[in-house]
């Protein structure tokens, strides 16, 4: 990872023609394959400046006008390196705004807040819940009629049943009897 940062700044350094940091400096000083890397990146401009005659006679009809390639040279070494803006990035700012609104809205809520009810006031509520909540009068008259229906059905229940038993019998020439309850639990 040191190895990769150093190379970094060594390519930064020779591209800005800036002084490289010491840090950078002392790693490439000690570590064989960065110091390669320095030498390689200090020689590549003119390894580079040196291939540009036959690069350019190779192109027959290229314009050379070195003038220009120099006034370019020497505008792109002046130029001012700026550092990073400083840009709101979108999570910070809609946490900050949600805090902002949540405060607002807390304030307004005590500021603004009703007074709460006096003694008299929850007496008179938990007295209109309890009566929304009582059973009615006539409850225990629902209760035993629905049970007497509900008597009502099972005895029809059993009679069909009885019905249906005593058909088979007398259609198929069989005796079915009931067990004993009793018997049953032995």
């Amino acid at each position: 990872m040191l190895c990769h940062l150093t190379r970094r700044m060594i390519s930064r350094a020779e591209d800005r023609g800036k002084k490289m940091p010491g840090w950078a400096e002392r790693h490439s000083a000690r570590c064989g394959a960065c110091r390669e890397y320095a030498r390689f990146a200090a020689s590549l401009k003119e390894r580079l400046s040196g291939e540009k005659p036959a690069l350019l006679a190779a192109v027959p009809d290229f314009p050379l006008n070195e003038a220009r390639w120099a006034e370019a040279e020497a505008r792109r070494g002046n130029r001012e390196v700026f550092g990073r803006r400083l840009v709101a990035h979108p999570f910070p700012v809609a946490a900050a705004a949600l805090v902002v609104v949540a405060g607002v809205l807390i304030l307004f809520q005590t500021v603004l807040r009703e007074p709460s009810p006096s003694p008299e006031e929850r007496a008179a509520a938990l007295a209109g819940l309890r009566s929304l909540t009582a059973a009615p009068d006539d409850f225990m008259g629902i209760v035993t009629e629905a049970e007497s229906a509900l008597a009502k059905e099972r005895e029809i229940l059993e009679r069909s049943v009885v019905s249906a038993v005593e058909y088979l019998q007398a259609r198929l020439n069989i005796k079915i009897e009931r067990r004993d309850p009793a018997a049953k639990s032995l």
